[in-house]
């Protein structure tokens, strides 16, 4: 059974891909993607904000890595949704509480792949998808779902991986935002050439210096000074 919040996600987006291209047509993607942004932040409200902190910080780096406006484009929409294959898969297996045994964990690991087969059916998507399947990836081939490597690995995805961890690392006793952006960046940095593209990784300090936090995403405040 289909989560009800997928359905109503996969309307919006269909409204979107049926309308004709026009030269306002990243600015309608961008507006419809979020709406289902903000649906996928009810459906899982433990990581409210997760997609759109993601993707300030995706943009940032993807910036600073020299993409041109059209990847900034799909590399947004992928980050704004790079999550929608959770709701795909039972509820015991996305809630953070609660433990979960190999075959569990396994079958988690399935939700960039799930998450693409949902997204590749819209036109406008089908480049946000690739990114989203490998989102997960690990330089070193240790990642999932496909177990790529290197630069095999979409430049696109590797810069989303490297946003949605910095995102996610929680860091205790953390006493400021500054404080807690630059122990992310230092386990970050522990990942590099491992986990993470570490040409990218050493751009981050400069994607995410001299940044004010957005004021609708408190939990980022993109404030590197190492």
């Amino acid at each position: 059974m289909i989560h009800p919040t997928a359905l109503e996600i996969f309307r919006i987006l269909a409204e979107c891909d049926s309308v004709p291209p026009s030269a306002s047509q990243q600015s309608l993607e961008q507006t419809c993607v979020r709406r289902a942004a903000r649906l996928l932040d009810e459906a899982l409200p433990w990581q409210r904000g997760h997609g759109q902190r993601t993707a300030y910080l995706a943009q940032r780096l993807g910036l600073t890595a020299g993409f041109d406006s059209e990847t900034l484009h799909h590399l947004t929409l992928a980050a704004l949704l790079h999550d929608i294959g959770l709701l795909a898969l039972p509820s015991s297996l996305v809630s953070p509480a609660g433990y979960l045994d190999f075959h569990s964990y396994a079958a988690r690991q399935s939700h960039p792949r799930l998450g693409a087969q949902w997204l590749d059916p819209y036109r406008f998507l089908r480049q946000a998808s690739v990114i989203i399947a490998h989102h997960h990836e690990r330089w070193d081939g240790s990642g999932y779902p496909y177990g790529m490597r290197g630069t095999t690995i979409p430049i696109e995805a590797r810069v989303l991986a490297i946003a949605d961890a910095f995102d996610a690392i929680e860091v205790v006793d953390a006493d400021d935002h500054k404080m807690r952006d630059e122990a992310a960046y230092r386990i970050i940095r522990s990942a590099s050439g491992t986990q993470f593209d570490a040409q990218l990784v050493d751009l981050c300090p400069l994607a995410y210096s001299h940044e004010s936090r957005p004021s609708e995403h408190p939990h980022q405040s993109c404030s590197l000074t190492v």
